[in-house]
């Protein structure tokens, strides 16, 4: 694994080509023409790629989108409106059949051994399985040099318990399975000062230390109309692969050995520097970014400034507002008066408790209640400010 050792101002990039363990994420404009065909004139080349760093003994997932829009071409609805959630599932497992053959096929080619995982939400946010998540695939590279091939379960996701897009979900799996390196490939060069393609003057960053807000909005959203990333979700993608211990390049997928001019340490792309300063405990990973949280706590500037500037725990008094139904261990999500989540963590008390005693103070609990069992709302341990 990578043990950072750079300083203050130097570049992370010389550490690229020691990353022995690698997630590549290829979007859904690369993975399919525009007609809704698997694009073998792009995907042979990175496949090779892959392969090659296998046979060198790196361990690479691939987490791959694309399933949606080979499904609408196979459906004959490429071109048309954009589709419903019915249509994009029924699309995701008729294109499934599709990517993954695909794959299989080139990978074959080259004596390279592919396996599937298509996850869900609940498999991110439930606890137990995404532990489990990591003691499928981890014997997969490591005893079996199999390649794991990831995607979200578009067939069986629904609004409101989606991973969201596969960005996400490749710096999930980053963090869970301890990766060196995050390459998420595109349909662009990287981060730009502003948007290159109305904006004559916007420039490509060639590195960022810190994803800061700043940061954030030199992002847009996607506009393909069928993927559901875009540069916002590549920067929140690497902002989580950054803050459990992984460096995350957004390139352009269409370079000829774009992933070996990565490891070598070319200036290419955007470099997201690995946070190893801040690297986050597995547990903090799967609270702070896989989990769902099931309810949401509006607090005052007092409490949000306590927990952001001293790392304190939230007390009730601080509590303005309450949303949600949750029992105590649930995850809540801790937000500013202006709506802005600043932390979450596990709840100790359930919703109906919570709203009894919100607002007040520490000595009031028992006489509430009838019962002391807590001082803290959410303890700063069980606590992660995002």
């Amino acid at each position: 694994m990578i043990k950072s050792t750079k300083q203050s101002g130097d570049s992370a990039r010389g550490e690229l080509a020691d990353a022995r363990r690698i997630v590549i994420k290829i979007g859904s404009n690369l993975v399919a023409t525009a007609d809704g065909k698997f694009n073998t004139a792009l995907l042979s080349g990175i496949v090779a790629e892959i392969a090659a760093l296998v046979t060198e003994g790196r361990e690479v997932l691939l987490v791959t989108s694309g399933a949606v829009r080979l499904g609408l071409a196979r459906m004959g609805l490429i071109g048309g409106p954009r589709p419903d959630l019915s249509t994009r599932q029924a699309a995701a497992a008729v294109g499934q059949v599709d990517l993954i053959a695909c794959y299989n096929e080139l990978f074959t080619s080259h004596d390279c051994v592919v396996g599937q995982l298509l996850l869900t939400g609940d498999d991110i946010s439930a606890r137990k399985r995404y532990l489990h998540i990591r003691n499928t695939l981890l014997p997969m590279m490591h005893r079996h040099n199999i390649v794991p091939i990831i995607n979200e379960n578009d067939s069986t996701s629904i609004e409101g318990v989606q991973i969201g897009e596969n960005d996400r979900l490749a710096a999930l799996i980053a963090g869970k399975v301890q990766c060196d390196l995050l390459i998420i490939l595109s349909d662009v060069d990287g981060l730009y000062t502003a948007n290159p393609s109305i904006d004559p003057d916007a420039k490509l960053i060639d590195e960022v230390a810190d994803v800061t807000t700043e940061i954030e909005a030199m992002a847009g959203g996607s506009v393909s109309g069928v993927g559901r990333g875009g540069m916002k979700s590549k920067v929140t993608a690497a902002k989580i692969a950054t803050r459990m211990g992984a460096h995350t390049v957004v390139a352009l997928g269409h370079t000829p050995g774009i992933i070996a001019k990565i490891l070598s340490g070319e200036v290419t792309g955007t470099l997201f520097a690995a946070k190893m300063d801040e690297k986050l405990a597995a547990r903090k990973q799967w609270l702070g970014f896989a989990a769902a949280p099931k309810g949401t706590l509006t607090v005052d500037d007092g409490a949000a400034n306590a927990m952001l500037q001293r790392g304190s725990s939230l007390l009730p008094v601080g509590i303005k507002q309450i949303t949600g139904s949750f029992f105590s261990g649930d995850v809540v999500s801790v937000c500013r008066l202006d709506g802005s989540e600043i932390a979450r963590g596990l709840v100790n008390y359930p919703t109906g408790e919570l709203q009894k005693i919100a607002g007040k103070k520490t000595a009031q609990i028992e006489e509430i209640l009838g019962t002391h069992p807590y001082d803290e709302v959410v303890h700063r341990d069980n606590l992660i400010l995002i």
